[in-house]
């Protein structure tokens, strides 16, 4: 039986293995086609452009050429004085032939000096348009009896920037007599290749072939470009003077193309045209997710029945096997259930039995005088807390603990934690500290608080191996409404901030905008688990908070965490005090516990310090004192048979509007606790308490009370 089990199971898994590396090796070559078709495809593209523009520029240097010799017709055998002599006359033709070829700017006839002697723009010739002027013209002037393109060039007078094409006159026998120059606008081009460039990523050039840029679009930042010798553009020219195709980064906007140049005939330029790589490996990318899009689900739904037939298959021949594992995973799951369950009974109960232990040695402790037993008494009230502390542990294990925003002092919060990551760090990590003076109060869950601190100057540490400066830094912050816009949890603008700086290595910004995901980490296997930042991304904003980074690779990172200011800020009122234990004022108390020894002890130390109290065991009974006697304050436990305490303070307040209302309890269900936190306006006090403990927090729910004007009715 169990080698067929083993034998179909192994020729289920062969085929999925090649179900799956099949269609994988099938795609790879289609992807691998569709990588070449599509480079193939932008070279006919390329080659399509680059057969408009050279035909454009053929025509254009075709027009410049025949405009050329038309003048070198007109001016031939006249001399200097003779051309001035009827300057106005041939200004005329020059500007009538300036006017017939709208690709060229301007004419002019120049002497052996290179300087002007007519013009289709004006006549007579300003003397500012000779020299200086036109002294870094003459270096592009023909130097032999061929049509020269010069460089582009910048007129300083009219601000054009043009290259100039000339070519030399002679006269009637022959001899050198000057120059005829045609100013020809890079536009008359640039204007062209904007057309055939739309909204694609492609470039176009016109190019000397020792490498000077007359005219390209996009247009560059300067004019004049020259190419290096090193470049894609020289390197094809050097192997090919026709011309081809190449890819590289463009030295003017410095980014990948595939480019095709070709020379134009009888000439020294060369047309270029381009597309950038990166819009080609986009249309390959989209053709390729197609092919998924359409392959993926299919061999999907393949493997998803060959994956179930083997399950099939297996829990055939493994039945047995199957329900046994199936069982020890139940009894498992109820054994945890029961421990869970148990854990949580076990520390309420606990809870209640510590809060008498506690209470009654304290107050034994009061009323003993001699030191001997006072200090016995004492030792064993440390040994009940020691207990308390262990069944705190026993909660976390079931449950999660409830987010209880108190108002924090973060300068005093920073002061204490720095000995501790003094220790912690290493002494190769210095600790500095900037704390704002008149810092205002935060309202945040301390212990949380400390946790995301210590969180940040961990990572801090990880970000320094070779040791460095942390910084913690705290400070008020008037937050403007742009920044709050850009948190959907931010709905104040005054907030106070805690900063952890480091000098360590920093982050890249593609890793910065993924630092909060959770289980995002870059650090090896075993180092991190991606968690620390997301916890203290969740606390922060559970506390209607917001938290950012700022980091530059090698000069370290800033993480700044930004809580609520403390909205009340009114001065508590001086209480009567014995011993350091704030008194009651003979406010009413009805204390609704179930457990008699909890409520005795409760109800005795409240009568003690001060205040007058009525006892409940249950809900229905707290409601029966109620609907008789004014109360000020109902302090009832949370878990109680029957009715709850949530249950009892909702129709407690539901009869008595503005009823204060103050919980007690050794294990916080969901009654007063949602998505990890108290419930708004929940004051809870958690057992086993101290006489101290209940004495100050029964005083401060009922400050509100007497802030609010009186007692409520």
């Amino acid at each position: 039986m169990k080698q067929r089990k083993d034998a179909a199971l192994r020729w289920l898994w062969i085929s999925l293995a090649a179900s799956v590396i099949a269609p994988a090796l099938v795609f790879a070559y289609a992807a691998y086609a569709a990588y070449q078709d599509a480079f193939e495809l932008a070279d006919e593209r390329i080659e399509r452009s680059l057969e408009v523009s050279a035909e454009q520029a053929l025509r254009v240097f075709r027009s410049i050429n025949v405009t050329l010799d038309s003048i070198d017709q007109i001016t031939r055998g006249k001399t200097d004085s003779t051309i001035k002599d009827s300057g106005a006359e041939l200004s005329q033709r020059l500007k009538q032939f300036a006017h017939t070829f709208p690709d060229i700017s301007s004419i002019w006839v120049l002497d052996r000096n290179g300087d002007a002697l007519l013009s289709s723009l004006f006549f007579p010739v300003p003397p500012a348009f000779n020299a200086p002027e036109r002294s870094h013209l003459k270096a592009e002037l023909a130097q032999g009896e061929e049509a020269y393109i010069g460089r582009v060039v910048g007129i300083s007078l009219t601000g054009a920037i043009l290259f100039p094409v000339s070519k030399r006159r002679h006269d009637s026998s022959g001899t050198f007599n000057g120059y005829t120059l045609i100013s020809v606008l890079p536009s008359a081009f640039e204007n062209l290749y904007a057309t055939l460039r739309g909204k694609s990523s492609a470039s176009f050039a016109l190019i000397r072939d020792d490498g000077a840029v007359l005219a390209r679009h996009p247009i560059a930042a300067r004019p004049g470009i020259v190419l290096d010798p090193s470049s894609g553009f020289a390197q094809l020219i050097k192997s090919n003077s026709e011309g081809g195709k190449y890819t590289t980064v463009s030295n003017v906007d410095g980014l990948e193309r595939r480019f095709a140049v070709r020379k134009l005939a009888g000439l020294p330029v060369y047309v270029s045209s381009s597309m950038e790589t990166s819009e080609i490996r986009s249309a390959w990318l989209r053709q390729v997710g197609g092919y998924l899009a359409i392959g993926a689900p299919a061999l999907a739904l393949v493997c998803f029945f060959i994956f179930l037939t083997a399950r099939s298959t297996g829990a055939f021949y493994a039945e047995a096997e199957r329900r046994e594992t199936l069982e020890q995973e139940m009894r498992r799951s109820q054994r945890i259930e029961a421990v869970g369950q148990l854990t949580g009974g076990i520390a309420h109960d606990f809870n209640n039995l510590l809060t008498i232990i506690i209470g009654n040695l304290q107050m034994a402790s009061r009323r003993v005088t001699d030191e001997r037993p006072r200090a016995l008494l004492e030792n064993a009230q440390r040994g009940a807390l020691r207990a308390a502390e262990l069944t705190k542990r026993l909660l976390a294990f079931s449950r999660k603990q409830a987010l209880d925003p108190k108002p924090v002092d973060l300068n005093r919060l920073v002061r204490n934690l720095t000995n501790m990551l003094a220790r912690t760090l290493g002494e190769t990590i210095s600790i500095e500290s900037h704390l704002a003076p008149d810092l205002w109060e935060a309202q945040a869950d301390l212990t949380e608080l400390e946790s995301a601190v210590l969180n940040l100057a961990l990572n801090a540490r990880d970000a320094m191996p070779n040791g460095g400066t942390l910084t913690l830094e705290t400070a008020n912050a008037s937050l403007g409404e742009q920044f709050s816009a850009s948190s959907d949890q931010l709905n104040a603008t005054q907030y106070v901030s805690v900063s952890v700086k480091d000098t360590g290595i920093g982050m890249a910004p593609e890793v910065t905008d993924r630092a909060f995901e959770p289980f995002f980490t870059t650090k090896p296997p075993g180092m991190g688990t991606g968690l620390g930042l997301s916890q203290v991304y969740g606390f922060v904003k559970q506390s209607d908070g917001d938290v950012r980074i700022h980091s530059t690779p090698g000069a370290g990172t800033t993480v700044t965490i930004y809580l609520p200011r403390r909205t009340d800020v009114s001065e508590p009122r001086k209480e009567q005090a014995i011993g350091g234990v704030l008194r009651g004022h003979g406010e009413r108390v009805l204390v609704t516990e179930d457990d008699e020894g909890v409520r005795q002890f409760v109800a005795g130390t409240l009568v003690e310090l001060g205040y007058e109290v009525m006892q409940a065991q249950n809900g229905d009974a707290a409601l029966n004192v109620l609907a008789t006697s004014q109360v000020d304050l109902l302090l009832t436990d949370v878990v109680m048979p029957g009715m709850n305490g949530r249950d009892l303070a909702d129709e407690a307040q539901r009869r008595r509007p503005g009823l204060k209302v103050l919980y007690m309890t050794g294990y916080s269900r969901d009654a007063i606790v949602h998505q990890g936190r108290l419930a708004p306006g929940v004051s809870l006090i958690q057992k086993p308490f101290t006489q101290n403990d209940l004495a100050g927090r029964v005083r401060s729910v009922l400050k509100a009370v007497e802030a609010g004007g009186g007692r409520p009715a």
